[in-house]
């Protein structure tokens, strides 16, 4: 049986595309960006459509699209449950038990074997700071958004983890982010390893750490 999984600040679901391409089976993708959320679901409705022998149903639909229009006509073609795959929501203080909530009546009695996912790294990378500006990144909200992936690990236990971000969180605030992340998640059980990878060595044409 497959492994599940859910990604957290799932953006345009990189990530989540990866894993799928591998074998895994996504639960649910939480982002609160609009239109990420819009090519989420597509992606959820295209590979249900492939998995089911529907891909001529895709095809149709990018041959008639509309410019500025979503991809509602394609959602159409799928079960309601594909689409309610995706979670447009802020992962916050207010929402997380909302959310939670969510994802366990996805879920249903299923596991959920790993949790993925990326909280935004502009208050960590090199390029975010220089712009935003050394005192102001260190009043960014964002700073402290690892700490509700955590609160995920917290609640649902999976059997791993993969927690994606740039380079500089090792050194952003001295070190003390990725300290209490190392920290939280050996007090929860885990044993972590961070290595760094490079999307040139994927044979994607971009020098990315």
């Amino acid at each position: 049986m497959a492994l599940t999984f859910i990604d957290l600040f799932a953006g345009a679901g990189g990530l989540s595309e990866g894993f799928i391409q591998a074998g895994f089976t996504p639960i649910a993708h939480i982002e609160m960006d609009h239109y990420a959320c819009d090519t989420l679901r597509t992606r959820a409705a295209f590979h249900y459509l492939k998995d089911n022998r529907g891909l001529n149903e895709y095809i149709r639909y990018l041959k008639n699209k509309k410019e500025k229009t979503n991809g509602s006509s394609l959602w159409n073609e799928v079960p309601n449950s594909v689409i309610a795959s995706v979670i447009q929501a802020e992962i916050s203080k207010k929402n997380i038990t909302h959310i939670f909530h969510r994802v366990d009546n996805l879920r249903k009695e299923r596991p959920l074997d790993v949790v993925i996912g990326g909280p935004p790294c502009q208050a960590y990378s090199v390029v975010g700071r220089a712009r935003i500006g050394k005192k102001e990144v260190e009043k960014d909200p964002r700073n402290g958004l690892y700490k509700f992936y955590i609160k995920f690990l917290r609640y649902y236990q999976p059997k791993m983890f993969v927690f994606e971000n740039v380079t500089g969180i090792k050194t952003a605030k001295n070190g003390k982010p990725f300290a209490d992340i190392q920290k939280s998640a050996k007090k929860l059980g885990y044993q972590m390893d961070f290595k760094t990878q490079n999307a040139a060595w994927y044979n994607v044409l971009q020098n990315r750490k």
